[in-house]
């Protein structure tokens, strides 16, 4: 049975669910700077709108420019621009060793409380992975269950599906709300969850 583990980056027009390069540069990391970075921190976003900061910040990133990325995806977060709050985590997450993990989970935090279905989702995965935490997997309930019902996040769904049918979380899991959630993220376009609900659909 799959779950879904990876981590969202996301424009605000586009969804990416990974990160391939646009332009490949091996053996880099956040600390990596082009040659004029230090002048870009001071223009980058300038006279940009939030929205416009963060899909530079993308645009930076898949270019495998990290620092730029972020540059641009602080500056959108201290906007409260939810979705680049949770870029940020990701980007932390993935490439900078200095930031300790609960930065990287408080961003994607704040992410969601500013009702980023993203943010939501990196959290839960957070919580259920441990990678952030330790494992939590109340926490990641919680969390799943405000992207999946409140905000439509198709993986959300599909992860919280397996958590009722294998009882991460909760107490006695059920396949019934394990189907329930697949079918939801079926539906919202996630084949994971399409799949997940045809296999115990198979199995009555």
């Amino acid at each position: 049975m799959s779950f879904n583990s990876f981590y969202q980056l996301v424009f605000i027009t586009v969804l990416f669910s990974g990160c391939a390069s646009l332009s490949p540069a091996k053996n880099q990391n956040l600390h990596s700077k082009s040659n004029n970075a230090e002048a870009k921190q001071e223009h980058i976003c300038k006279d940009k709108t939030s929205n416009e900061c963060n899909d530079m910040g993308v645009e930076f990133e898949l270019a495998d420019d990290f620092k730029s990325a972020e540059i641009c995806y602080e500056e959108a977060c201290k906007s409260d621009l939810a979705v680049a709050c949770s870029n940020l985590g990701s980007l932390y997450q993935k490439f900078n060793d200095d930031k300790n993990d609960a930065e990287v989970l408080n961003l994607f935090l704040k992410s969601c409380r500013l009702n980023s279905k993203y943010g939501c989702y990196n959290a839960g995965n957070s919580y259920r992975l441990g990678t952030e935490t330790g494992h939590n997997f109340v926490r990641a309930i919680k969390l799943y269950e405000k992207a999946c019902i409140d905000l439509k996040h198709s993986k959300s769904c599909t992860n919280l599906g397996g958590m009722h049918q294998f009882s991460l979380g909760v107490e006695g899991g059920s396949r019934d709300v394990a189907r329930k959630y697949y079918k939801m993220g079926c539906e919202l376009g996630d084949e994971v969850g399409c799949k997940n609900f045809s296999l115990l659909e198979d199995k009555f």
